[in-house]
This record gives C-alpha cells, sequence and structure tokens, in this order.
C-alpha cells in the first residue's frame, strides 16, 4: 500500500498522555470542574452492510440474501463500539440506488457497489455472496475498505439453515477479522510518518490479534520494503497472505517482485502472468506487467500483453514506449524505426531519454536508413553531451575511429575503455603496433572483463616474441562468463603452436606453454586439454632430462621429475580413449623409468 493512500494520525506518546491524565485529576479534584475524556486514538469510520449476492436464483435466496444484510446490521449493532464506528443504515444505500435510477434491490456488482458506498461516506464494507447446499445456506463474505477497494480481509465461510443463524455467526467472524484494525492503522500511521520499523512492528501486532489477518500482511509488506528486508522475507509473508486469499492483488505484486529479486526467474513470470490474467480490466496493473515481463527478457510476452491492452484501453505513449523496448530487444528494427518515428515527434518522455535515443539510433541504421540514423545522432549527441553510447554510435555512423572525432571522444569520455579499444582497431589497421598495444592496454585498465581485448594484447606479446609476457597476461584474463571458451580456446591453440616451434633447444618456451595448456585445462578440464598437458609436460619433462644428462645436475633430473608430475595427474584425471592415450601412457611409463635411473645415477646420497 503505497505512503500517500495512507492517512497521517498524530498519536500522542503515551508517557506524555499519563502526565495529561495525572493533571487532569489534579485538575477536577481542586476546582470541581468536569475534564472531558480523552479524544480516541483513531477517527471514526463509517461500516455499511451491503446487500449480499444470491449466487444463483433458487426460490427465496434473493430475499434471503437482502434480509442478511439487515439481520447482520443489527447484530453488529450490539457487538461493535460505536465510539470507533458508525454503522450506516441499509435505508441510506437505498435512497442512493434510487436516486442513481437503480432498483432498490438491485444487485451490485464491485465496481458499482463502491461507487454507492462513496456516495454515502462509508469506510468500511462488508459483502459477500450467499450460496444454498441443500436446506443450508453458505455464506463467503468480505470487508473491503473503500481508501482500497483492493485490499480487502476474507471472513471464513459460515452455514446456517436460517438467516439468523448466518448472521449471528457472520457477525461473530466481522468482529474477529476487525481485532486486526488498531495495528493495522497504527501501521498506516506509522508508514505516513515514513518510520517502517514501527509500521512492522504493528503489523505484526495486528497479526498476532487476528492470525488470518490479510489487510494487516499488506502493510506489513509496505514496511518490508526498506532496502533491508531480505526477498526470501517478503515472499514468505506475501505467500501467507495468498494462502489466506489468493485474490490480493498487491500481495502477488509484492510476490513476483521478491521471485524477481531472488532470481528466479521462471516463477516470477508465472507469477506475473497470473496477475495479468486477473487483472485484464486494469491498464495500470497490465502495463506493470509488461515492464516486468521486458525486465525478465521476454520481449514477445511483453509485445503480445502491450498489443491487447492497446486493443483493450486504446493507445498511449507509455504503451507504445513498451512496445518499442520490445521490438528493439527482438531485432525488429523495422517496426522500432516507425514507432519510434512516431515517439519522437509526439512523445517528450521519448525524445528526453537518451536510453531511448540509443534504441532509435540503432533500429534505423539496422533498418537500412543510415542517413536518417546519421541525422538523429547527430541531433542526440547535442541533446546528450553526457552520454558515451550515442557518441559511439556517431563514431561507427562517421566511419572516423581514425580521425579527430575519435581523439574527441577519448578528450570527452576518458573512463569510456569502448573508445580506446576503437583506438587499438584504428592503431592495428595502420600496422602501429605499439599504439595499439598502449590503446589495448588502457581498455582493459578501464574495464577488466574484456576477454577480447586480453587475447589482442597476448598477440601482440607474441608478436615481439614474448611469450612470457602474453602468458602474464592470459593469466589475468577473465574465466567466467559466455567468454570462458573463447579463452580456452586461444590458450590452447597459442600453447600447442609454441611447444611445437619451441623444440628442444628452447626449454623456456616449453615451460610457458606448458603453463598455457595448464590454465586452458584450469578454465574447463575436458579430455583434450588433459590430454595436450600431459603430452607437452612429456615433452618439456624429456628436454629436463637430456639436460641432466649433460649437466650430470641431480638438480635438472628433480625438475624433471616434478614436471612430470603435470603429466601423471591429466593421464590419471582421463585422457579418453585412441591410439593418443594410449600412446601417452606409454611414453609416461618409459619417461618415468628414465627418470628413475637417472635419480639413481645422479642423485647419490654423500
Amino acid at each position: 500500500m503505497p505512503a500517500s493512500t495512507l492517512t497521517l494520525l498524530r498519536v500522542v506518546p503515551a508517557g506524555l498522555m499519563l502526565l495529561a491524565g495525572l493533571a487532569q485529576s489534579v485538575v477536577a479534584q481542586t476546582s470541581g470542574v468536569r475534564v472531558a475524556p480523552a479524544a480516541p486514538e483513531f477517527v471514526r469510520q463509517a461500516l455499511l452492510v451491503a446487500p449480499f449476492r444470491p449466487d444463483s436464483t433458487p426460490v427465496g435466496l434473493a430475499s434471503a440474501s437482502r434480509e442478511l444484510a439487515d439481520a447482520l446490521h443489527d447484530r453488529l449493532d450490539r457487538r461493535l463500539e460505536n465510539r470507533e464506528t458508525q454503522l450506516l443504515e441499509s435505508f441510506r444505500l437505498r435512497n442512493v440506488l434510487l436516486e442513481s435510477g437503480y432498483d432498490r434491490n438491485a444487485i451490485l456488482g464491485d465496481i458499482e457497489l463502491r461507487l454507492m458506498a462513496r456516495k454515502i461516506r462509508a469506510d468500511e464494507v462488508v459483502f459477500g455472496r450467499v450460496s444454498r447446499q441443500g436446506n443450508t445456506y453458505v455464506v463467503a463474505g468480505r470487508v473491503a475498505r473503500l481508501r482500497n477497494w483492493d485490499m480487502q480481509q476474507p471472513l471464513p465461510v459460515v452455514r446456517g439453515a436460517t438467516v439468523a443463524q448466518l448472521a449471528e455467526r457472520l457477525a461473530e467472524e466481522v468482529v474477529k477479522a476487525r481485532a486486526q484494525l488498531p495495528g493495522l492503522r497504527r501501521c498506516e500511521n506509522a508508514l505516513a510518518a515514513r518510520d517502517k520499523a514501527t509500521a512492522a512492528r504493528e503489523a505484526s501486532r495486528a497479526i498476532q490479534a487476528y492470525p488470518s489477518a490479510v489487510i494487516a500482511r499488506d502493510c506489513l509488506l509496505s514496511a518490508l520494503f526498506d532496502g533491508q528486508t531480505g526477498a526470501d522475507s517478503i515472499l514468505a509473508v506475501a505467500n501467507d497472505a495468498l494462502r489466506i486469499d489468493s485474490t490480493n492483488t498487491y500481495a502477488a505484486v509484492a510476490r513476483a517482485n521478491a521471485l524477481e529479486t531472488l532470481n528466479r526467474r521462471s516463477d516470477a513470470q508465472v507469477q506475473w502472468g497470473r496477475i495479468y490474467a486477473a487483472h485484464t480490466d486494469s491498464l495500470e496493473l497490465g502495463t506493470i506487467v509488461v515492464e516486468a515481463l521486458l525486465r525478465l527478457q521476454q520481449p514477445d510476452s511483453a509485445l503480445h500483453d502491450a498489443r491487447a491492452l492497446i486493443a483493450h484501453f486504446g493507445s498511449n505513449a507509455e504503451l507504445q514506449r513498451l512496445s518499442f523496448r520490445a521490438q528493439t530487444t527482438m531485432s525488429q528494427w523495422k517496426a522500432a524505426a516507425l514507432l519510434g518515428d512516431s515517439l519522437e515527434q509526439r512523445d517528450s518522455t521519448f525524445r528526453a531519454d537518451s536510453n531511448y535515443a540509443t534504441r532509435y539510433v540503432e533500429a534505423l541504421r539496422l533498418s537500412g536508413d543510415s542517413l536518417g540514423a546519421l541525422e538523429l545522432v547527430v541531433r542526440n549527441v547535442r541533446r546528450f553531451p553526457g552520454d558515451s553510447r550515442l557518441y559511439l554510435q556517431y563514431l561507427q555512423l562517421l566511419g572516423a575511429e581514425n580521425g579527430v572525432a575519435l581523439q574527441r571522444g577519448l578528450e570527452r569520455f576518458p573512463d569510456v575503455s569502448t573508445l580506446n579499444v576503437l583506438a587499438a582497431n584504428a592503431a592495428r589497421r595502420t600496422g602501429n603496433r605499439g599504439a595499439a598495444m598502449r590503446a589495448t592496454r588502457e581498455a582493459i585498465r578501464k574495464d577488466s572483463s574484456l576477454t577480447p581485448q586480453y587475447l589482442q594484447l597476448a598477440d601482440g606479446y607474441f608478436d615481439e616474441q614474448r611469450p612470457d609476457s602474453a602468458l602474464f597476461t592470459l593469466l589475468h584474463a577473465p574465466r567466467a562468463g559466455v567468454q570462458a571458451e573463447m579463452l580456452r580456446t586461444y590458450v590452447i591453440a597459442r600453447g600447442v603452436t609454441l611447444l611445437r616451434s619451441a623444440g628442444d633447444t628452447a626449454p623456456t618456451a616449453q615451460q610457458i606453454a606448458v603453463r598455457m595448456l595448464v590454465l586452458a585445462d584450469s578454465i574447463d578440464s575436458r579430455e583434450d586439454s588433459r590430454a595436450y598437458v600431459a603430452a607437452a609436460a612429456l615433452q618439456a619433462s624429456r628436454t629436463q632430462l637430456v639436460t641432466a644428462s649433460r649437466s650430470r645436475e641431480c638438480a635438472a633430473v628433480r625438475s624433471s621429475d616434478e614436471t612430470l608430475k603435470l603429466s601423471a595427474d591429466a593421464i590419471t584425471r582421463g585422457l579418453g580413449e585412441g591410439t593418443n592415450a594410449t600412446e601417452i601412457g606409454s611414453a609416461y611409463e618409459a619417461m618415468k623409468a628414465a627418470i628413475d635411473n637417472a635419480t639413481k645415477t645422479l642423485c647419490k646420497e654423500p
């Protein structure tokens, strides 16, 4: 419930009330003047008992439904505190019906009942449906508040053989349900005062007073939207409210939002779909659902619902903007360009938002209207001078990556890594490798998630015959997300190439190649990367052992043995089936025997 809809009441602190009471007592005793009782905490509420609606037309059910309203009114009149509640007489509603051209015994729908109740200044309405099962009447009643009709308290279903029995049992349930009202109204007052902690505390007390409270749970949900309460707690309260009343709109929306926050996207989509299906007559809720579907990356469903809302309620700018977003998300560029043309002319909100501007430029460009896109982006670069996305679109359309415009962009947007990427590309095309690498390093410094730029920088180091710097760069490249496979594939290719070019005469390059292949296997260990690691480690270990045989140094033998352990680990984790795996296994056994013999010869104990 939005705080703006709540009534702000000033509540005197309890301590001050006590002191005021003592002072009044002293004055009364000394002066003999009678002191008026303290004002009630809350404004008196006007309660209307509306005629109940018969579910069908068996003989006598309509008249019994009308009699039930009168009988319930009488019993509530005896049970409710007059200082807190004013029971509105039924004739007032009948008079308004006659004045409005209705039959005095007309059966009113929700919208009509709400309008008539407002005319007679009701704050709350008791209404419901009456059906008959054999000789037993069944009543499903509800209590609604006029300030927010969607927040209603369902009453337990009551049964009785006579109208008198129904009225007695229903009155008892109404009184029980109203036990939540003191805590509820304190919750609402606290929300109006922006004291959400107090609001949550009072709502919880209201729920304790009436465990089946729905409206109090709605107020509790409002209090829990404080930026600190976890979405799981909000979801639990919303679920409790919906278990009591599955039609509660506020709890349904709170549940959908909580599911989104918890990243339960599929469940959230289902929940938003339920809300849309249950409120096809609500433009406001329908629009909220369309926005939610776009957040959930369901543009097809969002566009379908937006078009249905337009067909039902007529077109408006907000629905057109939502349709535009859905079309651009689905790459429906021609349709988006046409709708963008219309919105650009008629909708100030569309023109004032650079997010729409970038989408509109892209729609024009990809629908083939490059000239229109360039004209628009030039205008928007002036309109939104601080938006680097538009400037990048301007560069793209201008084709001036190596010109004055690019340099101007680097100066205007020094923190935008994409401009450094463009500068690197321009330098690379002209053969200026040093400038390209400097621009690439700057782009990575600004945005460490740019996996392609790490690979380009590594390429530069390989071109400069600096594989150690290339390895250092690749070790710092991001290994998660959709670009992990790109990094893995690149590292394997570069590692294998380096290993082959190194031969047995470049042990340092061999070791770097082994480390690169180990890196690839650490990103995602599979049979292919394990086989590469095993084979590379065997080759590097062999080179080290040859060095040991020449130098006659035990340390070189130990190094060879350590390198061979990488091969052993890869083989243990599995190389798959096939000739290569068998050959690698045989080579490993031979290499292990050779190292053992060298160890006995060169690593004798002194």
